[in-house]
């Protein structure tokens, strides 16, 4: 029915005075739709006749057209729907719009009441006062009233590309609760509260755009902050972790590395100097490589852990490629430490193999320095067995 009355304005001349429209010259061509408005008190003058054909003037009421979608301009439109959509069809008459033609203004109001209704969810409290809604917006340290006062001028004032923010904010604000909710809550509420607080919508309608961008630049440092926290005490409790496993190399070769000085100790204090071939000397020196042999085995096998620790530690590094800095400065002591105890072992190791070497070389030097006594030594007791065989002869 609703687009028929507009069939019938469309084809008088029309006027708007004190709230009734006038539609003059109107030639009938639908006088069951004029019987509609009649019964439904839309139509205030009476008609003496409704043959098709007919020219008459016809005097609608504006009010009773706005109640069954009739809106003859954007500010109407506005004022009677500022907070609800409407449940029927409707036509604005200004804008030459129905309510699923493409248009700026009908697109922009419908994501301006979505907003409504997603602000006033997240407010702690929510009424309608002279025909106005307010919201009561809360925070720990603050709260925020705001009325939400808008009119027609202002979805004008709106670029349509501006308007695809107002979705993103209510769905933000419908979704369940979450970090970046509540931190743009908090941000919503110092945005607005240097303003006047019948401005404050208006103000956010206009600079949507600003308050999104802020928002989201303080999300991103929020965001940042937290994901840096948390990498540094994942990275340090990792840190401490290959620590304790480094540490734990060290502890247990301490416990057995002590018996190198004390193998050269006993050794050194039991060689025979003065018969250095003897059969004790020689048993020492054997058992200096088999001890030294032994400690090899050990000190080889706490040089493999050491590897293996170090390939943990480059392949969890490698998975913060994009944090190398934060990386680098966690595991500057346990760095440190891992190749001081490389250190450590490779010294160990020089100094296990040292003593048996080092042995070796002054039996020969003993030996090549005494040679001469050595040799006589021998001649006289061959010499003495000769003497010996032939006196038996």
């Amino acid at each position: 029915m609703l687009r028929r009355i507009i069939d019938i304005i469309k084809s008088s001349n029309t006027e708007i005075s004190n709230g009734t429209l006038f539609c003059n010259g109107y030639i009938i061509a639908d006088a069951e739709c004029i019987d509609y408005l009649e019964n439904n008190n839309i139509l205030e003058n009476s008609l003496y006749s409704r043959k098709n054909g007919e020219c008459v003037n016809l005097e609608l009421s504006l009010a009773h057209l706005n109640s069954i979608g009739y809106y003859e301009d954007c500010i109407t439109f506005c004022i009677k729907n500022k907070y609800v959509l409407p449940s029927k069809k409707f036509f604005i008459e200004e804008i030459k719009c129905f309510e699923d033609d493409d248009n700026d203004f009908i697109y922009i109001y419908k994501k301006i009441i979505t907003l409504i209704n997603a602000i006033s969810h997240i407010s702690k409290h929510s009424y309608t006062d002279v025909d106005i809604n307010n919201a009561i917006i809360f925070r720990e340290d603050k709260s925020l009233f705001l009325p939400f006062i808008y009119d027609s001028s202002d979805i004008r004032d709106i670029k349509i590309e501006d308007s695809e923010k107002f979705t993103f904010l209510s769905d933000l604000f419908n979704n369940s609760d979450s970090d970046k909710k509540l931190l743009f809550i908090n941000e919503l509420i110092d945005f607005l509260s240097p303003y006047n607080e019948n401005d404050r919508f208006r103000y956010l309608l206009l600079y949507i755009c600003e308050f999104i961008s802020k928002a989201n630049n303080a999300y991103q440092y929020y965001i940042r902050n937290f994901s840096y926290n948390k990498l540094k005490s994942e990275l340090d409790n990792a840190a401490l972790e290959f620590s304790k496993k480094i540490q734990t190399v060290i502890n247990e070769s301490q416990t057995k590395l002590i018996a190198i000085p004390a193998a050269f100790v006993l050794s050194a204090a039991n060689i025979e100097f003065n018969n250095i071939l003897s059969i004790k000397n020689i048993t020492i020196l054997i058992s200096l490589y088999i001890f030294a042999v032994l400690i090899g085995i050990f000190l080889n096998n706490q040089s493999s852990v050491l590897k293996m620790i170090d390939k943990n530690i480059q392949t969890y590094k490698d998975t913060f490629d994009s944090n190398n800095s934060v990386v680098k400065e966690a595991f500057t002591l346990v760095d440190k430490e891992l190749k001081k105890q490389k250190t450590r072992l490779l010294v160990t190791q020089f100094i296990n193999w040292g003593i048996p070497v080092l042995l070796t070389l002054l039996y020969i030097i003993i030996f090549l320095t005494n040679a001469s006594i050595i040799t006589s030594v021998i001649i006289m007791k061959i010499l003495k067995l000769c003497s010996t065989l032939n006196l038996h002869l």
